[in-house]
């Protein structure tokens, strides 16, 4: 799916399986915000892969077609999707997941 963050849009993908959203360090620079990013920390990001964060980044307005809001990333260095969307992102908008 398509992520518009700062009139820049992205390659992003939802993880309901992800409790925080993650964001590549790659797409941060090139957003122009890697100043913002503060507090580094490790992260378990997927089932076996334990990596170290370079930060988090705060307040970033993300649209989702007509949905938009404030959300918090954190900013990783490897090589996935530009942007993974979590539980996070879905709490936030209020989104109901039907598995059916």
């Amino acid at each position: 799916m398509l992520v518009e963050i700062n009139n820049y849009v992205v390659e992003g993908l939802v993880d309901i399986k992800k409790f925080m959203s993650v964001m590549v360090a790659v797409v941060v620079k090139e957003l122009g915000i890697l100043h913002l990013v503060t507090s580094f920390k490790i992260y378990k990001i997927t089932s076996n892969v334990v990596t170290q964060a370079m930060g988090r980044i705060n307040d970033v307005l993300v649209k989702v077609g007509d949905v938009q809001c404030n959300m918090t990333f954190m900013v990783v260095d490897i090589d996935i999707y530009d942007i993974l969307l979590g539980l996070d992102f879905l709490i936030k908008i209020g989104a109901i997941v039907d598995v059916e």
